[in-house]
């Protein structure tokens, strides 16, 4: 029999975009694995993907909601009594409490959360943060494990009394850097994106790319837009990412008139063409309030772009400020448009702070590596409390994951 695997997200993308490869590597190991989300563009209901990836679809809310939260508890146990899973691994807020405490109440034996940066940043309110910690700290009692994307998240954790530090270890992030690499797109490709979005041969293009919410900070991006159009600099932008059907999302089309940039920016939505469109821009830039890790810097980083991110923590593990990019303050418009402003008055210096995102990359953010430690730490875990049996019916490990975890 093989060992019985559920992930826990709200995120449909994940099994499209962010996590298809992460599925597919655990399913080929051997894990019987499922993923259970909440409806979305890519999930309308339950499902089979074509990775062959059996989807639960159960609605979390984005939002307080008491009795949409007891409803979604009440179908995750239902859900777990009738598959009799041997680990749950959840990720988020809503679903990590929630896919924690029904998989405990439902004798799930392993009980793991990946942590995707703490809801706790630094600017947020005294009451409202101490609120999301003391969630955070029940939460991690209904887990055997919590694995971190970042190394801060640790010591926050540790720091926090979220957990003993030996609950929780470093698990990373990472992206597909034979996909994205700088010579995965031609020079004459590039040069038809930048003629179709309308960028003239001596412009500046900067590129945000993430979900269509205010966390992201695109309120501040848009306000650098705005303060660098008004100097007459020569900087053209875009914003690309999903939107969502709750009350988070932002009308962004809508800004971009009341911003008076139509003339400065676009916005492309989701798309399936992020390494073409990498190529083609010169900064990326990412104004979030708060991160795990952030992909998207990873994606940049890897394609060999300089790049701008806030100072916090996840965003501060893959940007050196002044080696493969800069750190700003966060919501501080003025500083991103500075940050803006003089990569964009520096060719050489953009190329060499983007040979030394792809050299960082390349040791850093190979997914391969995040790949191999949840499997490892499977192990681990079923050796501890499942039968040694089946854990012989898994793959061995590759010579390359057992040299990193050596």
């Amino acid at each position: 029999m093989k060992i019985k695997v559920a992930h826990i997200s709200n995120s449909d993308i994940a099994l499209r975009v962010h996590a298809r490869n992460y599925f597919a590597y655990l399913r080929d190991q051997g894990y019987d694995l499922q993923v259970i989300c909440s409806p979305g563009e890519f999930v309308k209901g339950d499902m089979v993907t074509d990775d062959g990836i059996v989807v639960k679809a159960i609605p979390f809310p984005s939002r307080y909601a008491p009795l949409l939260d007891l409803q979604a508890l009440m179908q995750l146990v239902r859900h777990f009594r009738q598959q009799r899973y041997d680990i749950v691994h959840t990720h988020a807020v809503k679903p990590g409490l929630w896919g924690r405490i029904a998989a405990r109440l439902t004798g799930v034996p392993i009980v793991i959360h990946t942590v995707h940066g703490f809801h706790c940043w630094d600017d947020m309110g005294k009451i409202e943060n101490r609120f999301f910690i003391w969630l955070e700290r029940l939460a991690a009692r209904f887990c055997d494990l919590l694995l971190s994307q970042n190394r801060e998240d640790i010591e926050f954790a540790v720091r926090e009394r979220i957990c003993p530090r030996e609950k929780i270890h470093f698990l990373g992030n990472g992206i597909d850097i034979t996909l994205f690499r700088p010579d995965a797109v031609s020079p004459d490709v590039v040069a038809a994106i930048r003629r179709e979005l309308g960028v003239a041969p001596d412009e500046t293009l900067v590129g945000m790319i993430g979900r269509l919410v205010r966390l992201k900070g695109y309120f501040e991006y848009m306000q650098a837009a705005r303060l660098l159009h008004k100097r007459g600099e020569r900087i053209k932008f875009l914003a690309i990412g999903a939107t969502h059907d709750n009350a988070s999302t932002i009308p962004l089309p809508e800004m971009i008139t009341q911003y008076g940039l139509q003339d400065r920016m676009q916005f492309l939505g989701m798309r399936d063409d992020i390494p073409e469109l990498m190529a083609a821009m010169d900064i990326v830039v990412l104004a979030s309030y708060a991160e795990g890790i952030p992909r998207v810097l990873l994606e940049a980083a890897a394609m060999g772009k300089a790049a701008i991110g806030t100072n916090v923590r996840g965003t501060r593990e893959v940007i050196v400020d002044g080696e493969t990019g800069y750190l700003v303050p966060v919501r501080n418009a003025p500083a991103l448009a500075d940050a803006i402003s003089r990569l964009a008055a520096d060719p050489a210096l953009r190329h060499e702070m983007g040979r030394a995102a792809r050299r960082r990359a390349e040791t850093h953010f190979d997914e391969r590596f995040y790949f191999w430690r949840t499997d490892h730490e499977y192990r681990r875990l079923i050796e501890a409390k499942l039968s040694a049996v089946r854990l012989n019916k898994l793959k061995d490990l590759s010579l390359d994951a057992q040299r990193l975890l050596a």
